[in-house]
């Protein structure tokens, strides 16, 4: 089904079941359950078993979806025509699909329930100049299978040293991506693009690998990520991680500008290390590069985070986590600046460290936060490895610990 522009597509419910469109045709619609025009609504639906994408849209402005429930999406396992330049391999459908390299767009998906999508469950992928806005409301992304490298609950991808991307997810929940790289919420820029995402009042539970990952492929890209009043919990490797990525700079002309910027607050994040795969390495909170290019340096940029009033416990391995442990077995080391600020925090029963730094230049303001126990964090709880010596970590002023 096509969607003409300006119009909407409302399904009435019958004896308690909304009307369901199915689509395992290629040659309709490209096997997909609805393709949008600008303007469109969609409305009270149910798609399932659809050969491509639940819902696609391309070059689209001005989308609404609201009570739509997507069942098994993308059965074919197929993929997109538009491609992601620094993430391996092509991009594949998924449940809803949308594709902006044009222009401006604003999409809003409200009280809708996404299962079983194959690939991605929500994508928003930005190129060129364009700029996207994408709000997730009071809406359930669960379960899900991986095709190649992609197996994400919700995504928002932005290229183009013009391009921004704004994704907001309120009310919802996340949950079920299984395969080693399963994430709930991943965002990436490269190409000097800017992404800012806010999580609010949202749940991120069991997934093979990340909860939320924000990864800056290449400098001078920027992601500015947002968390309040959420839950993060059970993911198999980092609930929350921020990554930069060793990719030859985009502008070779601002190299070391890639930036990333994350605050949290009023949130539990709990229980790194849930599902088998990465136990070793199993950090609530992770800052840190990333090698993508096994023969290169790491990435140098900046790393900011501030965490108040939230609950930090019960990883594998590591609470907090800055800097890549595995560059010492290469002789290298962390070159980026971390600047962390951390308030009112319980930080407690976190695996082998509450803190591990392996980053020279990190400033780690960690006053007036509860460690578990009265006298504040003992050393024994802290891991600090070869020249991390020099980065400055203040836990004094320790507080007693609210129960929340």
């Amino acid at each position: 089904m096509v969607r003409k522009s300006g119009k909407s597509l409302i399904g009435l419910t019958e004896a308690g079941r909304k009307p369901t469109i199915t689509n395992a045709n290629l040659t309709r619609n490209a096997g997909c359950g609805i393709v949008l025009a600008d303007n469109s609504r969609v409305l009270n639906l149910r798609i399932e078993d659809t050969f491509a994408s639940g819902i696609y849209g391309f070059n689209t402005a001005s989308i609404s979806i609201d009570g739509v429930d997507i069942h098994a999406a993308n059965r074919s396992e197929s993929f997109i025509e538009e491609k992601y330049a620094t993430l391996p391999g092509s991009l594949p459908h998924g449940a809803m699909v949308f594709v902006q390299s044009q222009a401006e767009t604003k999409i809003s998906v409200t009280s809708s329930l996404i299962s079983n999508a194959a690939g991605f469950g929500i994508v928003s992928i930005t190129s060129n100049s364009a700029r996207s806005s994408i709000k997730v409301g009071n809406t359930q992304v669960e379960g899900g299978s991986k095709i190649g490298f992609f197996d994400a609950g919700i995504s928002a991808l932005v290229q183009g040293s013009n391009a921004h991307v704004n994704l907001e997810v309120f009310d919802s929940q996340i949950w079920g991506r299984f395969s080693r790289s399963g994430r709930n919420i991943m965002i990436v820029a490269s190409g000097g693009a800017r992404a800012v995402a806010r999580v609010e009042k949202s749940f991120s539970g069991a997934t093979g690998q990340d909860g939320i990952v924000a990864a800056v492929m290449q400098s001078p890209s920027q992601i500015d990520l947002y968390i309040y009043d959420s839950i993060i919990e059970d993911a198999g490797q980092m609930n929350i991680e921020g990554t930069l990525v060793n990719l030859e700079p985009a502008d070779p002309g601002r190299p070391n500008q890639g930036k990333i910027r994350i605050e949290i607050d009023g949130s539990t994040i709990r229980n790194a290390g849930a599902i088998k795969g990465f136990e070793d390495v199993a950090a609530n909170i992770w800052l840190g590069g990333s090698q993508f290019q096994a023969d290169l340096m790491s990435a140098v940029g900046s790393y900011a985070l501030k965490i108040t009033d939230s609950r930090i416990e019960d990883a594998g391995r590591s609470g907090l986590e800055f800097g890549d442990h595995s560059l010492l077995d290469k002789g290298w080391s962390e070159k980026s600046e971390y600047n962390v600020l951390l308030r009112g925090n319980t930080i407690f029963n976190n695996g082998d460290a509450e803190v591990m730094i392996h980053a020279p230049r990190a400033r780690i303001d960690a006053r007036r936060n509860c460690w578990g126990q009265p006298e504040g964090l003992p050393k024994s709880r802290v891991v600090i490895v070869s020249d991390a010596e020099t980065s400055k970590f203040d836990t004094t002023e320790p507080e007693p610990c609210n129960e929340h």
